[in-house]
C-alpha cells in the first residue's frame, strides 16, 4: 500500500460522523422532527452558440479553368457554459429539541438533560415520559409551572 492510499483511507474514516447518520432519520420514528431547509444550488448550464464564417474553397469547372477559388459561408457551433443558481427547499429530519440518538439507533430515544434543563429544583428523570423529575409544588416537562393544588372539604 502506498502512503497516499493510507492518508486517503484515514480521511474517509474520519469523515464519517453522526451528522451523516441523520439521513437515516424518518418522520415516523420516535422524537424526530421535520425542518424545512433552504439551500442554494449552483449548476453549470450549457448554452450552444452558432457562428458563421467565410471559408475559401476550391471549385472545379469555373469559366473554362479546371479549378478556381471561391468562398462559401460555413456555420460552426460551440458550447459555452454559464453558472445558474436556484433555491431548493427540502425537508431535513433531525432529533426534536431535548432528544438525541447514539450511533445507528432508530429515531431519537435518549433525552438530553443538562444541569440547567430543569427549573425550580427539578432533577433529570431517569425514566418515563418526563425530561425532569420535579420537586414538590412544580410540574411540567421542565418543572416550569407551579402546581395548582385544590383542597376540597366535604361536610355531610
Amino acid at each position: 500500500m502506498t502512503l497516499g492510499f493510507l492518508i486517503w483511507s484515514l480521511i474517509v474514516s474520519l469523515g464519517t460522523t453522526d451528522t451523516e447518520t441523520s439521513v437515516d432519520l424518518q418522520p415516523d420514528m420516535p422524537n424526530v422532527c421535520v425542518d424545512r431547509e433552504l439551500s442554494m444550488l449552483g449548476l453549470r448550464q450549457p448554452c450552444v452558440q452558432a457562428f458563421t464564417r467565410m471559408v475559401r474553397v476550391w471549385k472545379q469547372g469555373c469559366s473554362g479553368k479546371s479549378w478556381c477559388a471561391g468562398y462559401e459561408r460555413r456555420t460552426g457551433y460551440y458550447t459555452a457554459y454559464r453558472q445558474v443558481y436556484s433555491m431548493d427547499l427540502h425537508s431535513v429530519y433531525r432529533c426534536c429539541p431535548g432528544w438525541m440518538r447514539r450511533g445507528q439507533e432508530k429515531g431519537c430515544p435518549h433525552r438530553v438533560c443538562l444541569p440547567d434543563t430543569c427549573f425550580n429544583g427539578g432533577r433529570c428523570a431517569e425514566s418515563g415520559d418526563q425530561v425532569c423529575q420535579c420537586s414538590e409544588g412544580f410540574q411540567g416537562s421542565r418543572c416550569q409551572y407551579v402546581a395548582v393544588v385544590a383542597l376540597f372539604e366535604f361536610v355531610c
